[in-house]
């Protein structure tokens, strides 16, 4: 079968919606310095330190869940969905609104909502027990969300988003259902899978279709 490269297939992407169109909404970064830019396939939520009523900032969502310490945290409740544009910061607050200010549009994010009826496309992670490779039994499962923190490149150095297939144990680390396995990725090593996060963990301002949860 296939192989594919992990380390440089890496973010989550929109691949499909129920009624067509894919919904992309803009929001402004937030105004905290962090070299965490945001990059195209970063898991992003409203920043819930640094906020204003007339600015929604979004910042990289949080991935330190439970005793693994990388994994996206399923009990968050301000997931908004997946950068589709990259930032243009270099990390320091150089352009960016203050907290009390209106944004001036040169640091708008574009994000793909998870609005329950968008799916993304995942990457299987390869890191530690051996992987899972998509299967037509992976459908209806769900898993956690891998940060691989120590991840360079594309990335802006502070990590890549992989589904975890091997760390299924503890409940309270799953975050992303399973809606499909493409047939030309079925028992390619590395491959991808389709799904959407849990209903529980999305914003209500976004959050639409039914409940995933």
């Amino acid at each position: 079968m296939a192989q594919r490269d992990g380390s440089s297939n890496s973010g989550l992407r929109p691949v499909r919606n129920l009624y067509g169109s894919i919904a992309i909404r803009s929001y402004v970064e937030s105004t905290c310095a962090s070299s965490k830019c945001i990059a195209v396939g970063d898991i992003v939520t409203f920043d819930t330190v640094v906020n204003s009523s007339g600015n929604p900032f979004v910042v990289i969502a949080p991935s330190s869940q439970g005793n693994a310490q990388n994994l996206l945290q399923n009990g968050i409740t301000s997931l908004l969905g997946v950068a589709v544009s990259a930032s243009t910061s270099d990390g320091s607050t150089t352009g960016q609104p203050a907290s009390t200010a209106l944004s001036d549009g040169r640091r708008n994010i574009l994000v793909a909502i998870a609005d329950g009826f968008t799916e993304f496309a995942i990457d299987i992670s390869s890191v530690g027990a051996t992987p899972q490779v998509p299967a037509s039994s992976m459908i209806g499962r769900v898993y956690p969300i891998e940060c691989v923190r120590s991840a360079v490149g594309q990335k802006a150095g502070h990590g890549v988003w992989f589904l975890s297939s091997t760390n299924e144990s503890t409940a309270a680390d799953l975050s992303f259902v399973v809606t499909d396995v493409p047939s030309d990725q079925i028992g390619t090593t590395g491959g991808f899978v389709y799904g959407k996060f849990l209903s529980t963990m999305v914003h209500r301002s976004v959050r639409a279709g039914g409940p995933i949860t």
